[in-house]
Parts: C-alpha cells; structure tokens; sequence
C-alpha cells in the first residue's frame, strides 16, 4: 500500500473522550454496545454502536464518519488513512478537507479494487 510512500497522509488520530474511550475499553474484539454490561447497553440504540473491529475477519462497512467502529486492538477510532487502506486505496492518494469531510469521501468511495474490477468486466462486455 505504501508505494515507495516517505509519509504516510491522513494518519492523524482522533482521541475520544473518556467516557467513551471507557465503553471502548469495555467492548471486546468484533463485538458492539451489547457486549456492555448490563447498566451500560441501554445507552446505545444505533445497532452498530461500539463497534470493535476483528482482526481476523473482514472488515465492516466504511461508513461516512459516524465513527462508530474502533480499532480492533486499541481504544480508538480508525484514522482515515486507516480506513482508506481497508477500502483498498494505496498510500499516494490523499484525501483533502477537514477530517469529518476526509472520512466522507472515504466512506462513500467506491473501492479502487472493486472500481477495476468492475470496470474490466464492463470493458470485457462492451467489446463484446
């Protein structure tokens, strides 16, 4: 993903803060708000709330920055530089804006890989 990259762009962390940070640290991996103990469940209604993400299966969708899904290992939300790698997009490609507009554009990116994907078998039909 780095190709041949000397710095790596939109790598900047967002700390939440400790009240959620805390729920974070309460969620295990691949698991949501309804992993909570019981006191705590009731406080999130969003069916993806607290989502940790898991470190051996596919991600989850990218979304446009609700920022629901954190780090599969640590108590954090996912920079957009780390988002944009799970949407396949390589190092060189920079988002621009403010951080909520960067996770937008990732989030309502089509995949790059699936991009070619698609596009070689539109290529293929069309020569058809």
């Amino acid at each position: 993903m780095r190709k041949n990259m000397n710095k790596v762009y939109n790598h900047i962390g967002s700390i939440p803060i400790e009240k959620t940070k805390k729920m974070i640290s309460l969620v295990p991996e691949g698991k949501n708000y309804k992993a909570l103990p019981e006191e705590y469940r009731g406080l999130y209604k969003y069916h993806e709330a607290l989502t940790r993400y898991h470190s051996k299966k596919p991600s989850l969708t990218i979304n446009t920055g609700h920022r629901s899904h954190f780090h599969y290992l640590y108590n954090r939300i996912p920079t957009v530089r780390e988002s944009a790698r799970l949407q396949s997009f390589p190092d060189d490609f920079i988002f621009y804006g403010n951080k909520s507009q960067q996770y937008k554009q990732v989030g309502n990116a089509v995949p790059p890989i699936l991009g070619q994907v698609v596009a070689l078998k539109l290529k293929e039909y069309l020569r058809g």
